[in-house]
């Protein structure tokens, strides 16, 4: 008799007494952050979608046989963890992939760290800006934020918005997309009046203060419509002393990563109302496209504690496609095997979602709806 312990769901330990050999279990790495409050949130809903097709399959028999099993290793949202959590997914537990880092930064520090390359292992649907990740062991599902950018220019020249400004946190890639954002306004026949930064402090009374400041600032551009690139605290912070400051004439926009369920509860539905979203995956509250049906119907037989989620969708759509690789893998796959076999998927449609992987392009058809923010926090496409 021998002693096993076993990662169930978000990383809970369940630990357990067997008679034998155990059976051969096909593993897969997950990062992600319960301990940090930026992160925790599509953590969760992340990983409840991807445990939903995980269980579809294992309930099934798993992969020739064998059942996948999920690891999951807290990164804390720290860029210096994240490259180490990811070392002990490949070196310790002998994952085949990794799978939902989260945010931009860690993602891009586990790049540059190379580990990814020297264990010769995929990295599959980050949370961040697809396109500064580019990598050839990265395979997003999400598109980038320069088609969500551009995707809410063609929203802002529907509605005969004029006047864009450009709104960032003084920090990470806040400064580094101005450009991007700029070239893409432009290319749209949109004003562009120009960008304001501000610092982030930990103080919140020298946070107020320098929020304040550039208020200001964005207030003297005169522009009808703002996009704002920020997340963590400072962002519910922008957004209500924007409206406080500009008013309701002054559309406020920003992308994907900003969760707008999280929005109404800091900030309140009133002060969240008329808030407008892009969307990097489909929108997943209705039934209009099949990978939609398929994962509100995963949520139904999962339970009524289950609802759906942009990150949920996200995760769910991650297992189909590395559970489809880790297949084509053949018997006995390795992190090899599995990266070759996400490299030969080619144009592979997950239901009215598209996503082209090969050797040199690693990325999903550009796909953005843009949401609203209505009245009593309901959320319109």
């Amino acid at each position: 008799m021998r002693q096993i312990i076993k990662v169930i769901g978000l990383g809970l330990i369940s630990i357990f007494s067997v008679c034998g050999t155990a059976q051969a279990e096909l593993l897969i790495g997950r990062l992600g952050t319960l301990k940090n409050p930026i992160g925790a949130p599509t953590t969760i809903s992340s990983a409840e979608g991807f445990d939903l097709y995980v269980k579809r399959v294992n309930d099934a028999g798993g992969i020739n046989g064998e059942p996948l099993r999920v690891i999951f290793r807290d990164d804390e949202f720290n860029p210096k963890l994240v490259v180490e959590r990811a070392q002990q997914l490949i070196d310790e537990d002998k994952v085949l992939a990794i799978v939902l880092p989260q945010g931009t930064p860690g993602t891009l520090a586990l790049n540059k760290s190379g580990v990814l390359k020297e264990a010769g292992i995929a990295l599959v649907a980050p949370f961040g800006d697809v396109q500064v990740l580019a990598s050839p062991n990265v395979f997003p599902i999400r598109s980038s934020y320069d088609d969500e950018v551009a995707a809410l220019a063609r929203q802002m020249t529907i509605i005969g918005q004029k006047r864009v400004a450009y709104f960032y946190y003084n920090t990470s890639q806040g400064p580094l997309f101005a450009p991007v954002f700029e070239k893409i306004v432009k290319a749209a026949g949109l004003d562009y009046v120009g960008a304001v930064g501000f610092d982030i402090d930990p103080a919140p009374e020298v946070q107020a203060r320098l929020m304040k400041e550039a208020m200001t600032k964005l207030g003297a551009l005169h522009p009808d419509a703002v996009f704002t690139f920020a997340v963590g605290p400072t962002f519910p912070i922008a957004m209500r002393q924007m409206l406080q400051t500009l008013g309701r004439g002054v559309t406020r926009y920003t992308f994907s990563i900003n969760n707008w369920q999280t929005l109404i509860k800091q900030i309140g539905e009133e002060d969240a109302r008329g808030m407008v979203f892009s969307q990097s995956v489909p929108y997943p509250y209705n039934v209009a496209r099949k990978i939609v049906v398929e994962y509100r119907d995963a949520l139904k037989k999962g339970g009524p504690a289950l609802t759906p989620s942009f990150a949920g969708l996200e995760g769910y759509m991650a297992a189909k496609v590395l559970v489809t690789a880790i297949r084509h893998a053949g018997p006995k796959p390795t992190k090899e095997k599995v990266l070759a076999a996400l490299e030969s998927l080619g144009r592979y449609d997950l239901g009215d979602y598209v996503l082209n992987y090969s050797p040199v392009l690693h990325k999903a058809e550009p796909s953005v709806d843009i949401t609203i923010i209505g009245s009593q926090g309901r959320l319109i496409k």
